[in-house]
């Protein structure tokens, strides 16, 4: 029963932030393009909020940030922001250009996006890291409470099958391996919040590219487009 409210409360938490986003802001036109700076304030002010409120809760999966974490996440963020750069100016005049506007947000190649999604993929990794420490207390050694992760990292996602976004159904399958690389990254290293908030935000870096640089047919294999 006990870990029924603990899932209840966490998940409380979670489909707060995005309902407020979701049927509030978006209506009044602020998303991760239009007005996105108001976007990551939103985004920024939960995450401050969090780490206020679960401070004792996170410091056991996390060390101080030294000068080098930081220098590593900034130096890791110019990377992938330059990539999406880099993909903006060779796709500009290409004939997937003419139909960008028509894209899914991710693949759209606005350097606005990529800035709103950093903040929102913080938030995430926060939160992720304060429901392992609720779910499964301290110290996670079981490979079953990672397994056991991922499937509430779908949970979580399930609103997402309702969704417009093309894109939906590939993220909703996605969250299971994700739950279970991200919970392995927090609870075997002190590190973990770093390598997992990296690899978060590479991913989609990455699903663009294979977009842009393969072009739609592999993409509409799959079903995105």
């Amino acid at each position: 029963m006990k870990t029924f409210y603990k899932i209840f409360g966490l998940s409380f938490i979670w489909f707060s932030v995005w309902g407020i986003f979701i049927f509030y802001l978006q209506p009044q036109g602020v998303d991760y393009i239009n007005n996105y700076l108001l976007t990551a304030i939103y985004f920024l002010l939960v995450i401050v909020a969090l780490t206020s409120i679960f401070k004792k809760e996170m410091d056991g999966y996390i060390d101080k940030f030294s000068p080098r974490d930081l220098l590593a996440m900034v130096l890791f963020s110019i990377v992938v922001i330059s990539i999406y750069y880099f993909l903006n100016a060779l796709n500009i005049n290409t004939p997937l250009g003419a139909i960008r506007n028509t894209l899914p947000a991710v693949f759209q190649l606005d350097p606005k996006f990529i800035v709103t999604k950093a903040f929102e993929i913080m938030f995430q990794q926060v939160f992720f890291m304060i429901s392992i420490y609720y779910l499964f207390g301290n110290n996670v050694s079981k490979y079953i409470d990672i397994l056991l992760f991922g499937f509430y990292t779908m949970f979580i996602h399930l609103p997402i099958l309702f969704t417009d976004a093309s894109t939906g159904k590939i993220l909703f399958g996605a969250s299971f391996f994700v739950g279970l690389i991200f919970s392995y990254c927090i609870t075997k290293s002190k590190k973990g919040f770093i390598y997992s908030y990296m690899i978060h935000f590479g991913l989609y870096v990455i699903l663009t590219a294979i977009f842009w640089l393969g072009g739609s047919k592999l993409i509409s294999g799959l079903g995105i487009i």
